[in-house]
């Protein structure tokens, strides 16, 4: 579910979600499978928080949820576990953050922070709900314009061999 080598999140239905994804290739994605994403503003000018639905993958089915910078790339992943078996009552969705920190020690190894970012676990109060949180790291050298990814190609390109 979380590759450790560059915090790119997979699930079962297809989803993928990278580091610094843009929300418009996401949708895409997300409307082949017929999840219609939903997004709320976030009091940050330009940011907003999408609701992508809910995934399966290795570990069960996931809420996912992610908030987008103003340059429509996704900054932070919000993942919470969906099961029958939760309490409603359990003081700070104790159980669920139980599960959450089990993936982190599975598919992590333990390690919460990256070069691509941090990982841990969050209790939402106002939904009375824990989260699984990806935040990504600003400066992890992921080139944010296609023409920069096609630069740094032909810059490394060999030159052919057969010409004049």
């Amino acid at each position: 579910m979380i590759s450790p080598a560059n915090g790119e999140v997979t699930f079962e239905s297809g989803l993928r979600i990278d580091a610094h994804a843009q929300i418009g290739a996401l949708s895409i994605l997300l409307a082949r499978i017929s999840v219609l994403p939903t997004y709320r503003n976030l009091p940050i000018p330009g940011w907003r928080q999408y609701v992508l639905g809910v995934h399966r993958s290795e570990h069960g089915d996931f809420e996912v949820e992610a908030s987008v910078s103003d340059e429509d790339r996704v900054e932070a992943l919000f993942l919470s576990h969906r099961h029958s078996f939760y309490q409603l009552g359990t003081s700070d969705d104790a159980e669920r953050r139980v599960y959450h920190e089990g993936i982190i020690a599975s598919d992590l190894r333990g390690q919460k922070e990256f070069s691509w970012g941090h990982v841990f676990c969050r209790f939402n109060a106002a939904i009375r709900r824990d989260f699984l949180v990806i935040v990504y790291n600003p400066f992890v050298n992921i080139p944010l314009d296609a023409r920069t990814i096609q630069k740094v190609l032909a810059a490394h390109e060999p030159i052919p061999s057969d010409v004049d």
